[in-house]
Order: structure tokens, then sequence, then C-alpha cells
């Protein structure tokens, strides 16, 4: 592909044929435009397959008090995403002693990557071929595509961790664990199937199916009753593969007893030192190409594992080098939490000591997101931004539909972030008739959840009616009744239960809602929430706004509540229960109340 053009000396332009071919995921290139730093140097990550280095994955390198923090860094991400380059903001290619060291960290391929920002924004990239630097053309992987073609494996499993309560008791007993582990005496059971992988202590290397087998047709054979990728509407499907461990070891490695203590501490007084007890859960990422042979799959689960180690590890020793938690007795059990912020298009991985609140790991945040050039106004790494399954509910439908016109006299302003779809029906609790309200209003808490502003369960009804009559805004009796309640019912729930104020704005009649447009684009440009509107008997959820500034017309990305189907994509976009609507959508003199949902910054 053409790019800017920057002026570099020292450089050959004929690409050698050792290189691999380069790719690059449009995460990356949105990322690398919009990055403004005084930063001179960062890091890039990525992952190869046939013959192709993929580049996923960026940090901005801060080498404070002489340590490379992307070490660490590497850590939080799948395995098999590695090191791969360095990128400089900079009109040249000189290298200087530091990205030289970071050059060598490189491990992926014998030919690191640099690529070169200019002050125009123009970007360029190159292969450190034998001591030299050869341009090197590369290729966007869309979003859609990156998705169709990698996929995630997740290994969960449980180690007992017993030793004594001091830094190299703790060092020395996860050292063992990891030679354990990565000598072979392991198998992996990739669950829902009867396939097993087995180590170099093993002959069998894989048991259940073919060696020959790739991950991809392996998962695709286990739901022939799916529609066709072809077939699926205009959004990517992540797939993650649950995958277990088997340890060659004494009988009570993986005992029901240790797993359920949970938390329970035991510590019993020995001579020099005291003795910790816990269950170690292992929960870790892989990102791999679908063409991954099963074969080469074993060696990438021992890469997760001991990654997710070393997390674990790193928690543990921080905690028993505090004061008052030398013996071990305050020592807490670590949480794994997996994040895939919008903005990074890949997962990372955050080890947290259970029971700290969010707000007394803000400064560990503030610095993550500064590393990962990611915005320093709203939560990314809290609990409540941690990747779920959503319950089986339908995660951002608007994303199935085709992209809004970008022509410059159009304006477009969406919801930010993840929500869920919440419409009638659903959970199994029948409010057809008078519950679009509560739906809307859960579809907002979802919002404000998964944003990790919080962590509040989403309400039922019963639990916003028992709210409303709390406050006195409702009588006793209206608990359990099937009466409706409105916008202003909708700020009250959000300011008592999780302290969110709104922006309550009147419209006479459906035709003066245009009126409000340069507000409701503001709203989502600023907040990003979705917004809650009732009108007549009616209430919606409006999730975006375009205005075409040559015809002076809005149209209002609308999710309706009062969809009664089941949670199916393909029918929700197809019959317009999530879509595009003409301000004829609204009636023309019915009066509408509009509840803007308003955000704090923080992180």
């Amino acid at each position: 592909m053409t790019n800017g053009v920057v002026t570099v000396t020292g450089v050959t332009t004929n690409l050698s044929k050792m290189s691999p071919r380069l790719k690059i995921t449009k995460y990356v290139i949105e990322r690398l435009s919009q990055i403004d730093t005084n930063e001179r140097t960062g890091c890039l990550y990525g992952l190869m397959y046939d013959g192709i280095l993929l580049v996923v994955g960026l940090s901005l390198e801060l080498f404070e008090n002489g340590k490379n923090t992307y070490n660490q860094l590497l850590l939080y991400l799948p395995a098999e995403i590695e090191l791969c380059g360095v990128i400089k903001f900079s009109d040249s290619l000189t290298i200087e002693n530091k990205t030289k060291e970071v050059l060598q960290d490189v491990d992926i391929t014998d030919n690191p990557l640099v690529i070169i920002i200019s002050k125009k924004k123009d970007m360029k990239a190159y292969f450190l071929v034998h001591d030299k630097f050869e341009e090197t053309n590369y290729e966007v992987l869309e979003s859609d595509e990156l998705w169709k073609q990698f996929l995630h494996v997740r290994l969960n499993t449980v180690l007992p961790l017993t030793c004594e309560a001091t830094i190299a008791g703790v060092k020395n007993i996860l050292q063992n664990k990891r030679k354990k582990i990565a000598s072979g005496q392991v198998s992996f059971h990739i669950d829902g199937t009867l396939v097993y992988l087995f180590g170099i202590a093993s002959d069998v290397g894989v048991t259940g199916t073919s060696t020959e087998t790739n991950i991809g047709e392996l998962i695709d054979s286990l739901s022939p009753e799916q529609p066709s990728r072809k077939k699926r509407p205009n959004t990517h499907t992540l797939e993650i593969v649950p995958v277990s461990a088997v340890m060659k070891t004494t009988k009570d490695l993986l005992s029901d007893k240790l797993v359920k203590t949970a938390v329970k501490m035991m510590t019993t007084q020995r001579k020099p030192a005291f003795c910790i007890s816990m269950p170690l859960k292992i929960d870790t990422l892989a990102m791999i190409h679908r063409n991954t042979k099963l074969s080469e799959l074993y060696t990438v689960l021992v890469e997760a594992a001991c990654r997710s180690l070393r997390l674990l590890e790193s928690v543990l020793l921080e905690q028993l080098g505090q004061e008052g938690i030398g013996d071990g007795a305050g020592l807490r059990l670590p949480e794994t939490f997996h994040y895939l912020p919008q903005e990074l298009g890949h997962f990372l991985t955050r080890v947290v000591p259970k029971g700290i609140p969010d707000e007394s790991m803000e400064k560990e945040r503030m610095l993550l997101h500064e590393q990962l050039a990611l915005p320093l106004d709203k939560p990314i790494f809290r609990r409540g931004n941690a990747y779920t399954t959503y319950g089986g509910r339908l995660v951002n439908p608007h994303e199935a539909l085709p992209l809004p016109s970008t022509s410059p006299h159009i304006t477009v302003a969406l919801v930010r972030g993840r929500y869920t779809y919440h419409h009638y029906m659903q959970d199994n609790f029948n409010d057809d008739g008078w519950g679009c309200a509560y739906r809307s209003m859960q579809t907002i808490f979802s919002w404000f959840r998964y944003q990790g502003y919080n962590t509040t369960n989403i309400p039922t009804h019963k639990e916003i009616q028992q709210c409303l009559v709390k406050i006195g805004d409702k009588p006793s009796s209206f608990i359990g009744s099937r009466q409706w309640i409105g916008s202003t019912e909708v700020m009250f729930c959000l300011e008592t239960l999780l302290g969110v104020q709104s922006r309550i704005i009147f419209a006479n009649t459906g035709s003066e809602l245009q009126s409000y447009t340069p507000e409701l684009i503001y709203h989502f440009q600023k907040h990003g929430s979705p917004i809650m509107i009732g009108g007549g008997v009616l209430a919606h959820t409006i999730i975006g706004v375009e205005y075409n500034a040559d015809t002076n017309e809005t149209r209002y990305l609308i999710l309706d509540p009062h969809y009664t189907g089941a949670d199916e994509l393909t029918t929700v976009i197809g019959k317009g229960w999530c879509g595009w609507k003409n301000s004829d959508f609204w009636n023309k003199t019915a009066h509408y109340n509009l509840c803007l949902p308003q955000t704090r910054s923080c992180i």
C-alpha cells in the first residue's frame, strides 16, 4: 500500500526474501493515527502465521528507572503475541541504544520491525535484515477479517500453592511449577470434545482426532448447525475455546477440598517462617490462527500457563513485600480478569488481589493507560470492564448494521462502549405492553456496568419499583404492579442506585425533537451513554444520531425494547428492532421526555 513520504537515509529498498510479509490490524493503524505523544519510542506486538507477521498491538515505552516496561506488558497479552519491533516518532531512522535493546529482545522473527511515524503522521515500515533497514509494504487487516481468521483458547485449571510465606518460598515453588508444566508433565483437554493434547513426556501427542486436524476445523465440526460465516450479519463473533489441564502428579493437586476453600487461608507455625496454602487459579488466553494444527497447540498452551503463573507470582510477591503481610496471614488470593477494550482490538489480562477496591488501584491503571496510549478520562481496566459472556444477551447489536455515510456534510455520533440489549419477555418475565421503559433503563444500567463505572447488577423490574418506593416517588402498592414509568423515574433510579446524574430534555412534540439534534450529538461525543426517550405510551432507547447539514434532516439509531422474540441478531437487525429511523418515527403531536445519563471523568 502507499504511505506518506518520509526522508530516511541508509535504507535498502529491495526487500529480502528472508523477511516475512507484513500485515497490521486496522486497530493499530487507527491508534497510530490518533496518538499525540512526546515519547520518542514505542513497542510493537504481533504474532507469526503462514510466513506473515501480523502486528496486533503497541505501547509507548517510558523506560522509567531503567526498566523495560514492555517485558511486564507481554505477560498481560495472550500467548503467541510477542514483541516484534519498535515505533519511532521521528522523521529519521536513527536508532538509539535503548531502541537497539528492544530490537535485540525480538525473538518472534529474525527481522525485527521498525515503523516510523513522522510529525505529519506519515508512516513507513522497515524490516531489519542483516543490520540494514529494508522498506516494506504492508496490508491492513480489517477488524472483521481479524476475528474471522483468529480465535482464542482459554485455559482454566487450579494448582495448589503450599510454601513458606516468604518471597523466596513463593519464587521457588512457582518456578518449579513452570518447569513441571514445560517438561511435558501435563496434558490438555479441549472441553466438549474427546481431544487430549500430550507433551514430550508422552509418545501420543494428540488423541480423539487426527494430528493434522486444525483448531478451526475442530470448532466448526462441533457446531454444524451454525449458519455459514458469509450469511452472518455484518459483525464479528469472538470465538473462545475452553481448555482444561490434567497434571501427572499426586491426586490432591486438583482436589475438590482445595478448590472449595477459595480465599480461605491456612497458616501454620514452622521453625523459621509461616506456611501459606491456597488454590492458585490459572485462567489464561492464547490467540491463534484457525489453521493452527492441534499438534502445535500443546506448546502454545504451555506458554499461556507459564505467563499466567508469572502474573500470579508478581501479585503474590508484591503483597509479601508490603508491611504487615510478612507472615502471609493477610495474603489475598489473586483474581484474573480479561479485558477486550474496543480501542485495542486484542485481549489484555490483569491479575489483582481479591477484595482490593478498584479505587485503590487507580495509580496502576493510570500507568497502564499511559503505556497503551488510552484515554485518561474513562475506565477501561476496572473489574466492571472485564470481558464476560453477558448472560447470552445480544451485545451492541447496532454494530451489525451497515456503517453510516462518511460524507463531510454528515455528522454521526454513536453510543461508545458495550451494552446489552434488553427487551420485552426476557428472563422468562412477561412485561409485554408495560415494561418498555424498564427495559430501556436496564440497557442503560448495562452500559454503566460494562464501561466499568460500577459493578452493580442490572436491576429487575421489582428492584426498580422498590427503589422508587424507597425514595418516596411511588406508594408501596407500586411494587409488583404493571404500571409504566418514564424518563423521570429512570433518572431517579440512576441517581439512587448508581450515583449517576442525568439531564432531562422536554420536547412538546415529536416535530420539536429535531431542534435538539446538536445536544444529542454533544451527548454522544462527550458521554457516549444510551439515551432513554419516552412519549405517549412508548419508550425507546436512542443509541446514535446522524445529522445531514445539506438537508437539515436527522436520523436516530433506535434500540427498540418492544421486541418480544429470541435474542437472535439476524432477526433483530433484519426486522428493524435495532436500526436507523427518520424523524417521522416520532409522533408529531406527542410530548417526549429524554433522559441523558452523564458520565464523570475517572479511570
